[in-house]
């Protein structure tokens, strides 16, 4: 953490609730308002397939580069990368039916977590060897192995990584796996798979369920069902792999134990208490919906918030070693999932 940043947390501290809140009124609103102009964007037929998420990160880095950011709204702009996103996490579990699990089968399933433990190693070690930071490649290989953006700002308050790590996987996830749609609707045909194979796929590998919806539902109705469940199955998945984020994150690989910081970050444990609770049947359907889009508007505001604070800078300094670790990350993860749909004899 930076000096600056150390001594405006500690001043906000102590400060009296109202004087604080009104200053992180203007920021927070900035947010919340790039957040409804996100949603109103990607429902654009071209940024459709790439989510609110990253375009609300797009339009943050855009306004930052042109215009720069005010004083006034630097504080509400921090809270909304920090605590508004870990609420947005928490609220995030209302998406997660457990019994989904179930509902795929035992190969569709080893597949789901042969591509979710297989891509985070393998593109952790991939990054590695393209000299990415750890903590960055971390977050590439989070977000491509289970679910793109989301799991990217998830992975990244377990693992405190820096905003600009975030932020440049985030907008790489988006970047590839609109490729990956554009691959798979154009050459998928070619692959020796069935429109079932294919959209199993598409579900086990994309960043994105919109992505997923994009590409599987060329194939028909029943394909794009079938790919958007297997998304899903990764999706649930996120949970426990958030927690064992969580219990290798410290310093040295050292578990966390204590009450204001335990092994596992307690924004995780609201993420999976939610879950349970919904899986359950004791959250309603109705209210599951509600919760579910306020969480993906939470996070669409944290994303502008994190694009309000990003250089551009940042881009010429990771270099394009991110870009081709992504790369090289996702077509092995693709190719490898290619062979075990053969190998399993997933139909």
């Amino acid at each position: 953490m930076t000096a600056p940043l150390a001594a405006s947390e500690s001043t906000a501290a102590s400060s009296p609730p109202g004087s604080l809140w009104r200053r992180r009124l203007p920021g927070l609103g900035l947010a919340a308002a790039l957040a409804v102009v996100s949603y109103g964007l990607a429902m654009l037929p071209g940024l459709k397939v790439v989510g609110p998420l990253t375009v609300a990160l797009l339009i943050g880095i855009s306004l930052r580069t042109a215009l720069g950011l005010a004083p006034s709204l630097m504080e509400g702009t921090r809270y909304s990368a920090r605590t508004v996103l870990r609420l947005g996490i928490v609220l995030m579990g209302a998406r997660l039916d457990f019994g989904l699990v179930a509902q795929v089968g035992p190969r569709v399933l080893l597949l789901s977590l042969a591509v979710i433990v297989g891509g985070i190693l393998g593109i952790r070690w991939v990054a590695r060897r393209f000299g990415v930071p750890e903590k960055l490649g971390t977050l590439l290989a989070v977000g491509t192995s289970i679910c793109g953006a989301s799991a990217v700002v998830a992975a990244s308050s377990v693992t405190r990584a820096e905003e600009e790590d975030t932020t440049l996987a985030v907008g790489l996830c988006g970047i590839l796996g609109t490729v990956g749609v554009l691959f798979y609707v154009f050459v998928g045909p070619l692959l020796g798979l069935s429109s079932a194979q294919l959209a199993i796929l598409s579900g086990a590998t994309l960043h994105e369920v919109a992505q997923v919806m994009a590409a599987a539902f060329t194939w028909g109705t029943s394909a794009g069902d079938l790919g958007t469940l297997v998304k899903l199955t990764r999706v649930v998945l996120l949970a426990p792999a958030l927690v064992v984020l969580g219990l290798v994150s410290g310093a040295g690989g050292q578990v966390r134990y204590s009450l204001k910081e335990p092994p596992i970050p307690w924004f995780v444990i609201g993420f999976l208490a939610v879950g349970v609770l919904g899986t359950a049947g004791v959250v309603p359907a109705a209210a599951k919906g509600w919760l579910s889009t306020a969480s993906v508007f939470l996070m669409v505001m944290a994303m502008a918030a994190m694009g309000l604070g990003t250089h551009l800078s940042m881009v010429r300094r990771a270099g394009m070693r991110v870009v081709y670790a992504g790369l090289v990350g996702f077509a092995a993860l693709a190719l490898a999932a290619w062979g075990l749909i053969q190998l399993l004899s997933i139909q």
